[in-house]
């Protein structure tokens, strides 16, 4: 009866050690904390609160201040956005300066359930105008598996900056020892040169789950813009959706997906 037992469980443990572990991800730009609709309304509680509902394991924000003017205006009880996240949250998180703005930092945000290795690099800016980052992390499943994580926003007035910044990203990601995903405000549309240089084994949640979606705006007059990315060869879609939320001027995206298991 006892080697009976031992093996039934052998034989969960070993069956459990080979079910594909899932990511829930999502990408939000959240307009600095600020309600759109209502300017000088914090957005915070109420993207907060969607965050801990959703339970992802990593997020990417952008348009995330850090002791700026309007950010202390907003939240005075606060020394960062993403601090306040850390504490109300649960999440552990992390601010990847894009610029300096308004006396304070302006830029990237990762949460993440466990991480290390955060870390940002500068994006090219060869036309000028504002600086760009991008912020990484190496996120750790409850599996113990790992994956590369990286958010940013792009230029939002230069071709030829988004095209330079891309590149940069798709070199970075292609130098790290485990699988990425990457996400973020783009500021390019899926007809756009930026969209279709992107090497096919990079896979856009969206276009595979057939969902067009607008992502900025509204449902009906805006335009996809933000984005998740993974690698084909080592994850496959389980889930992707945009989420109706007015709580900034764009839409949550939210995606999961299925890390492939190695070859035995």
């Amino acid at each position: 009866m006892k080697q009976t037992f031992f093996l039934l469980l052998f034989s969960i443990l070993v069956t459990g050690s080979t079910i594909a572990q899932e990511i829930k991800i999502l990408t939000y730009n959240i307009f600095h904390g600020e309600m759109p609709e209502k300017p000088g309304t914090p957005n915070f509680e109420k993207v907060s609160d969607l965050f801990v509902l959703m339970q992802p394991e990593v997020v990417a924000l952008q348009e995330v201040d850090s002791l700026t003017g309007r950010y202390l205006t907003l939240y005075p009880d606060s020394l960062d956005l993403i601090n306040k996240f850390i504490r109300e949250t649960g999440y552990r998180g992390y601010f990847g300066k894009a610029m300096n703005y308004d006396g304070g930092g302006y830029g990237e945000g990762l949460l993440v359930k466990k991480g290390s290795k955060y870390h940002t690099i500068q994006l090219p800016n060869p036309a000028g105008g504002e600086s760009r980052a991008m912020a990484w992390v190496k996120a750790e499943l409850k599996t113990l598996e790992e994956f590369y994580f990286g958010g940013t926003h792009l230029c939002h007035e230069f071709s030829e900056n988004r095209i330079a910044q891309l590149d940069s990203i798709l070199s970075y990601a292609e130098t790290l020892d485990k699988p990425v995903i990457w996400a973020g405000d783009l500021n390019f549309t899926p007809d756009s040169e930026e969209y279709k240089r992107i090497p096919s084994h990079w896979k856009e949640a969206g276009a595979v789950a057939g969902n067009t979606q607008n992502t900025y705006g509204t449902a009906e007059n805006g335009l996809r813009i933000d984005y998740i990315w993974y690698d084909s060869r080592k994850f496959e879609l389980v889930e992707y959706k945009v989420i109706e939320v007015p709580y900034s001027d764009h839409y949550p995206v939210w995606a999961i997906l299925r890390m492939k298991k190695e070859p035995q």
